[in-house]
């Protein structure tokens, strides 16, 4: 009905416009007929041109349009498909005023006139090109507007695709560092191995039941990282101060499931972890009015060429947030022996590609 709708408008329209033109001209030739009368007169001579011109504007717009676009080289067997079916329907017309309307609607009260007459012939032309013309401007708008809907789809399809990817690296990524960390204790006999093992098993039960979600409230994933950070700090001890501070105006607010993880990780990673003396990560998170600020500073040991490693998880951020946010921006920087990245996104733009 929604398709039809503008197509019932434009008939209706046309239709009242002929009708109009139709009875303004009967007019000039009767003064006996009572105002009802011609009107009804012109209501059907009006619908039955109407039915013409119908039919072959939908011929053109809906079998000979489609035709000449699939094979747009047949230039000869195209002009032919236009022309003559457009000179055969202005002779179906000339047939129908003559033989139909004129002695039969308006009761002989017109003589028919010449049956080829040139300048009723280029009337009856634009006639016929007019409602032709404007269904075809409808058909190839409603064409353009298919084709950027598909390709808004296919867009879509293929963001959800990759992004699904970026998740299924991102989990083996982190439980591949976890699993580490729970071999370093088990080699030392460690009796946190147990408690290592249980942390685990509750960051994958979220990973499992959570993260395939879009979205989650962002209470959610900051209890996550809360249990991360408490299974690294069992790894690392005394030897890494953890800092993390949170101001949120709304608990439920949502957020991508593990937008933050790969920062977290990659300050555990590339800060604690090949540090030799003792560090510290710094955490500061905002959420207000939507606008999530987030920054994660780490102390790190310059490598020869003096420039902190940039991690696959912190590339895969930077791909997810430009799939997901479309107001973002994620800031990297060093300052001395210190490693900040600095995250920005209104996380009421998710999904708004």
């Amino acid at each position: 009905m929604k398709k039809a709708l503008p197509h019932i408008l434009f008939w209706l329209g046309y239709w009242a416009l002929l009708d109009y033109a139709e009875f303004m001209w009967i007019l000039n030739f009767t003064k006996e007929w009572t105002f009802s009368k011609v009107l009804s007169k012109s209501v059907i001579a009006s619908f039955l041109y109407g039915l013409s011109n119908m039919a072959f504007a939908y011929y053109i717009a809906y079998s000979a349009l489609p035709r000449i676009v699939k094979n747009s080289a047949a230039v000869l067997t195209n002009t032919l498909m236009i022309l003559v079916p457009y000179i055969a329907a202005i002779f179906s017309f000339i047939i129908l005023a003559q033989q139909l309307i004129l002695p039969y609607v308006y009761e002989g009260i017109v003589t028919p006139g010449a049956f080829f007459d040139p300048q009723k012939f280029i009337s009856l032309m634009v006639e016929l090109a007019f409602p032709a013309g404007i269904l075809v401007a409808f058909r190839l708008v409603a064409t353009q507007v298919e084709a950027k809907e598909r390709e808004k789809e296919l867009l879509k399809e293929k963001l959800t695709t990759e992004l699904r990817l970026l998740k299924s690296q991102l989990n083996p990524h982190f439980l591949f560092n976890t699993l580490n960390n729970i071999y370093a204790l088990t080699r030392k006999k460690s009796d946190q191995a147990p408690d290592v093992v249980l942390k685990l098993s509750e960051l994958l039960s979220f990973m499992l039941y959570e993260s395939g979600a879009d979205t989650i409230p962002i209470e959610k994933e900051i209890k996550f990282l809360e249990d991360y950070i408490a299974l690294q700090q069992i790894r690392f001890t005394d030897e890494l101060s953890v800092v993390f501070n949170r101001d949120i105006d709304l608990p439920g607010q949502a957020i991508a499931p593990l937008l933050l993880l790969p920062l977290v990780e990659n300050a555990f990673k590339h800060g604690a972890s090949e540090n030799h003396f003792d560090s510290f990560i710094h955490i500061d998170l905002t959420v207000k009015d939507g606008q999530l600020s987030f920054r994660i500073s780490n102390s790190f040991e310059k490598q020869v060429n003096g420039t902190a490693t940039r991690s696959i998880g912190l590339n895969h951020t930077t791909r997810q947030l430009e799939l997901m946010y479309r107001q973002q921006q994620l800031l990297i920087s060093t300052a001395g022996n210190v490693f900040n990245v600095d995250l920005s996104v209104n996380l009421n733009s998710y999904g708004k590609i």
